[in-house]
């Protein structure tokens, strides 16, 4: 089949891949790694695959109307998200209203979790697929092809003719991750690699797994809860050095790889094995990754590491009280919290004594909040000294322990999806605590963000690290040029009338 892997249009650089779908203050843009490899397996299997990133090249609605029918595309993959899906659903709609014969299916962490729910929005919606999706979809396109009764497609939510909604049985996560494309590939034939960017990660960067899945329970974390699970599932060693070869030779302008693995030193020795590896090809190219600050690493390890490429860790730090940690489950054992961030100050000086940066990760509004609580953590982020840093309000999603802990709590008051964003795109949690509201939890982050970044000693250290290294003076320019913006004005996050989105079925009580 002429099959359209969308990302469709909203919001200019909307990153709907990151765990908290939003436009970046620091101009950050994921990469559509899921929807990407799910056209690789595609391609593998006979189809004729067209891989759009809406919000990346800043294609209108009307241009993937125009590419559709330039192309005769017959089914649209699309991707979603929770504040985007009054949006997502609307593009649906006018696609499939300019060519009502075209198969549609949406994915996505959002459906994934709300399945059925979704379905109901739009008769335009189809099909959904539910978690991990590249075979679910490769199935769905096949029985669409010759007509088979879509029944027999695990992982999938459909609609039949008769309107009855379907929700077919839960698909067994791949075990073979090795059987997946290189979606390094899929990125050079579709996409343009500067249009993404990670504040923290040298530029250009390509993104990519070595691994699926997370042995730890955060209550806020979205991907382990809807997609990936807390089962670990590896690729082997030979094949993610396989593709670090693959960029070095085939995307030169590549400066760093972006390891997006939910935890990436889960087992310590496969990591030092996959490390080993690296060093012994001859690897060059620099990567970060995700990392947990409680890893146990001492500095010989961390700086084997750093010799095989590893650059930057970014790290969840979240909070600077030990009771929030322990309402969010940080810990698969309680006991371990009060030892938590005398773990992570030493996880810090570790990696920069190895040599390796560290991005910091911090959250406000989790359960156990308290106005004092988030002092600590403004407190602790900067004692911590990473060398960047992120403040974000709760966000919580569907699927998630945390979206059901706030509903079981009735701390979810604003009945629209949209309102997870503010009219901009940026982050605009609907939490409100018994004694703090979500308005104060989006402005604490803008005041924390403006604390940390203008902090004389930061802004020295900065400046001595550009004069040092001319990529990371580069990055270090193209971030601070968009976030300085966000910095003086703040997120500006109330919502009005006129740009609040259309009320559909939708909501906290969905």
């Amino acid at each position: 089949m002429r099959v359209l892997f969308l990302n469709p249009p909203f919001h200019p650089r909307f990153s709907r891949e990151q765990r908290s779908p939003a436009v970046t203050k620091s101009g950050t843009l994921y990469y559509p790694k899921w929807l990407a490899t799910a056209a690789g397996v595609a391609i593998q299997n006979g189809h004729e695959v067209d891989l759009v990133d809406a919000p990346a090249a800043g294609f209108t609605l009307q241009h993937i109307i125009d590419r559709v029918e330039a192309k005769n595309i017959e089914a649209i993959v699309c991707d979603t998200s929770t504040p985007s899906i009054l949006n997502d659903v609307s593009v649906m709609e006018a696609l499939t209203a300019a060519k009502p014969s075209l198969h549609t299916m949406l994915v996505g962490r959002h459906v994934s979790a709300l399945p059925a729910e979704t379905l109901r929005m739009s008769p335009a919606l189809q099909a959904v697929a539910m978690r991990e999706y590249e075979y679910t979809v490769r199935d769905w396109l096949e029985a669409v092809a010759c007509g088979a009764d879509l029944s027999g497609v695990p992982g999938l939510a459909f609609r039949r003719s008769t309107g009855e909604i379907i929700t077919n049985g839960q698909r067994a996560a791949i075990e073979n991750l090795d059987e997946l494309p290189f979606v390094s590939e899929v990125y050079k034939r579709f996409l343009h690699t500067p249009d993404y960017f990670y504040g923290h990660s040298l530029w250009p960067l390509v993104v990519f797994d070595t691994s699926r899945g997370c042995p730890y329970h955060c209550s806020f974390c979205v991907y382990p809860q809807t997609f990936s699970g807390h089962r670990m599932r590896f690729r082997s060693v030979a094949n993610v050095a396989d593709e670090f070869d693959y960029v070095a030779k085939e995307m030169p302008e590549i400066k760093t790889v972006m390891l997006e693995d939910d935890t990436f030193i889960v087992s310590k020795p496969r990591t030092l094995e996959l490390a080993n590896e690296l060093i012994r090809r001859g690897n060059k190219l620099p990567f970060d990754a995700n990392c947990r600050a409680d890893v146990g690493a001492d500095v010989e390890f961390l700086s084997v590491l750093h010799k095989a490429g590893a650059r930057l860790f970014c790290v969840g730090f979240e909070s600077g009280d030990v009771e929030v940690i322990n309402g969010m489950h940080k810990n698969n054992d309680d006991r371990r919290d009060a030892k938590y961030h005398e773990e992570a100050h030493n996880f810090v000086r570790k990696c920069q004594d190895a040599g390796i940066m560290v991005h910091g990760c911090f959250m406000v509004g989790n359960l156990n909040e308290t106005p004092a609580s988030m002092e600590k953590t403004l407190s602790f982020a900067k004692k911590l000294r990473p060398d960047t840093a992120q403040f974000f309000p709760i966000m919580v999603y569907p699927g998630t322990q945390a979206y059901q802990d706030a509903k079981d709590r009735n701390y979810i008051q604003i009945e629209d999806w949209g309102a997870w964003l503010t009219k901009d795109g940026l982050h605009n949690s609907v939490v409100t605590l018994p004694n703090i509201t979500h308005d104060q939890l989006v402005s604490f982050c803008d005041r924390a963000r403006r604390s940390f970044y203008l902090a004389p000693s930061y802004l020295a250290y900065k400046v001595k690290q550009s004069l040092t290294d001319r990529r990371e003076l580069q990055r270090n320019v193209k971030g601070f040029l968009t976030l300085t913006k966000y910095l003086v004005k703040g997120s500006e996050h109330q919502k009005t009338d006129e740009t609040a989105p259309p009320q559909k079925t939708q909501g906290a009580t969905a």
